[in-house]
């Protein structure tokens, strides 16, 4: 029988031949203006012609530490958000999605450094409140504005509406998604904007190029799937490109990005994937990373820029073809860090230079890596940050290691032996405003008060990848590698349904090392256990006894990469069988959820970070106050089906 990896390459093959450009009778319901011909190119100012001075002045990406200065323009630009349940067909067939503005993506928001942003969301859904995170964006001074419900406020109600307004503290490449349960699957993101300085110079901004896997059941139907003990995985349907792309050869309309001969593009990649893994390519054109999330770092050239979900990267790409050529923009999706249905990996939009023939479609053929299978991030080594920090000794040190376990009818994640669950209608950061500083243990809320730096070296012990994430801070990344046995995870004996897995099982399941091809194993599962098994006990008998802290080993061996400036940002890929050693300075007080980006695991923990610094601040409770009262009036006489976290 042939093997999956040949059967899918296979697919690939006819997929990128196949593919059409035009609408072919498709109405292209709920599709957003990203990625299409008349999208306009970005100016580097919003607002503003190019030739006009912007607002940040001298400062720049080497000497300005954007986590304590920024310009203050004194302009608040607005948006109106509709959030809606409507039928779309992204992909020439039609779903039930929830859409922003009935757009999928959701609008582009854009604004300067500097600005304030004020955006007003009405929930027009009939039976679900919802909230509005804001991927990124630190909420210095406005915690209550980081979108969470029942961490930062209550849930939007049914027929209500909610007006967030923030100053973006950081600059670049950025998006939105609602964090009320997994809705963010079915639709609910959209791009951002924030303009700012930039250490390399290019010609025209092509705007957001979000990627995603797109799944058409609801939302809670696979979150619940998951959940269950029998673990029913729903396998995405498709993937797309701005929200684009055909399936089955339905002639349904892909993007299109226009090149300029001669110059330099900037392409803002975002992956806002529920679950994928993202490897973006361009046919016979390397890209130039020039900032990762909201950091901007020390550039680098690649052939395929690899996100997890919630990852941005932003790149340059020369245009040295000819006038009329074009060209395959690739997102691919690995099946071993990402299942999906069949034909569903790969997303293709088409790039025209301005001469080309733009009723043809392109021809050209994939690079050596387009196709690979590793499902980390770059190595660290190659993502410094322009602007260098270094960071102190930690006041804090923990060990996280990440489980899933089944709890009676159900599974669910946990960290560090505790899950959570929060409460809707009693919102973490109303009671800590309010001097309660003690949380029930189901929302697994860890006061660190006013400690300066906490890290944390975090475990996989699972078979799926984390893209771990944190609010209001971005963290560095200290170090990562392998774990490579049960014993150095849980020194004290390994709790019932955990398994780490070996370094070969990793890189079988999950690509774990990199450039390495993937074998998918035949044998059986008691087969793959012995085989752990045996390599736990030759590990045993030549490794060292694990640093021990709390009640758990560490993998980490003490060193980190780059020292002096390792690499910041807000989400981070952990293998599985593997551990990230993550850092950050408590110097933004609020309430912080650390956890998995996939829609649902979602496991993490809150941290409650200098609590005396927010108490008895009025903002806190006149932003949360009409909220409350409406969601508490709508839940009087409404069942919540919270089905997991609530996150």
């Amino acid at each position: 029988m042939a093997s999956l990896w040949h059967w899918m390459m296979a697919a690939i093959n006819v997929r990128s031949l196949d593919n059409g450009l035009g609408n072919h009778g498709f109405a292209g319901k709920g599709l957003s203006n990203l990625g299409a011909p008349h999208f306009q190119h970005l100016n580097k100012c919003s607002g503003l012609d190019a030739s006009s001075e912007c607002p940040w002045g001298d400062m720049n990406t080497t000497n300005t530490d954007a986590y304590k200065t920024r310009p203050d323009t004194g302009i608040t630009r607005t948006y109106d958000f509709t959030i809606t349940k409507e039928t779309a067909a992204p992909d020439g067939v039609e779903a039930e999605l929830l859409l922003v503005n009935s757009q999928f993506p959701g609008p582009l928001i854009e604004c300067d450094w500097g600005d304030w942003l004020e955006i007003t969301v009405h929930n027009n859904l009939s039976d679900e409140g919802t909230a509005i995170h804001w991927h990124g964006m630190l909420q210095q001074n406005t915690p209550w504005m980081d979108g969470v419900p029942g961490v930062a406020q209550c849930p939007i109600a049914p027929g209500c509406s909610y007006t967030y307004k923030f100053k973006p503290d950081l600059y670049g490449t950025g998006w939105y998604h609602s964090h009320y349960e997994a809705q963010a699957v079915s639709g609910f993101a959209g791009p951002m904007v924030i303009h700012g300085p930039t250490h390399v110079d290019y010609d025209i901004d092509l705007g957001p190029i979000a990627i995603s896997d797109y799944f058409r059941k609801d939302y809670r139907l696979i979150t619940q799937g998951f959940l269950d003990n029998k673990v029913e995985v729903t396998l995405s349907d498709n993937n797309l490109i701005n929200g684009k792309n055909s399936f089955d050869d339905n002639g349904a309309p892909l993007a299109t990005f226009n090149f300029t001969s001669g110059k330099t593009h900037r392409l803002r990649l975002i992956n806002t994937s529920a679950f994928a893994v993202q490897k973006i390519s361009i046919d016979g054109y390397d890209m130039v990373v020039i900032a990762n999330d909201f950091v901007p770092i020390t550039i680098y050239t690649t052939d395929v820029v690899t996100l997890a979900p919630g990852q941005r990267s932003d790149v340059l790409v020369h245009a040295t073809g000819e006038s009329t050529d074009s060209m395959w923009l690739r997102a691919y999706k690995p099946p071993n860090c990402s299942p999906g249905k069949q034909g569903s990996y790969l997303a293709t939009a088409a790039i025209f230079y301005e001469g080309a023939d733009r009723t043809r479609m392109p021809s050209t053929s994939p690079g050596p890596n387009a196709y690979n299978h590793y499902c980390g991030n770059d190595p660290l080594s190659r993502t410094i940050p322009a602007y260098e920090l270094t960071p102190e000794d930690p006041s804090v040190t923990e060990i996280l290691p990440i489980e899933l376990r089944p709890n009676g009818s159900s599974n669910l994640w946990f960290m560090a032996n505790r899950t959570f669950r929060v409460d809707y209608n009693d919102p973490q950061l109303l009671n800590a405003r309010n001097g309660d500083f003690e949380f029930p243990h189901i929302q697994n809320v860890h006061n660190y008060g006013s400690n300066s730096s906490l890290r944390f070296i975090i475990e996989n012990t699972g078979f799926q990848p984390h893209p771990v994430h944190l609010h209001g801070h971005n963290f560095f990344v200290l170090q990562e590698g392998l774990c490579e046995d049960n014993e150095t995870v849980f020194p004290y004996g390994q709790p019932e349904f955990s398994h780490v897995f070996s370094p070969g099982q990793a890189s079988d399941h999950f690509g774990g090392r990199p450039g390495v091809p993937v074998q998918h194993s035949t044998s059986d599962s008691s087969t793959r256990k012995d085989s752990g098994r045996q390599h736990m006990d030759r590990s045993r008998l030549h490794k060292p006894e694990p640093t021990v802290i709390g009640n758990y080993g560490s993998c980490w061996d003490g060193t980190i990469a780059n020292p002096s400036n390792p690499q910041r940002r807000d989400v981070q890929m952990l293998l599985p069988g593997h551990y990230i050693v993550i850092q950050w300075e408590q110097d933004n007080p609020g309430i912080w959820p650390l956890h998995c980006h996939i829609a649902w695991h979602l496991s993490g923990g809150m941290g409650l970070e200098r609590p005396d610094d927010f108490y008895n601040d009025m903002n806190i409770s006149d932003a949360m106050s009409q909220t409350c009262d409406n969601w508490r009036a709508w839940t009087d006489n409404n069942v919540v089906g919270q089905i997991d976290g609530g996150l």
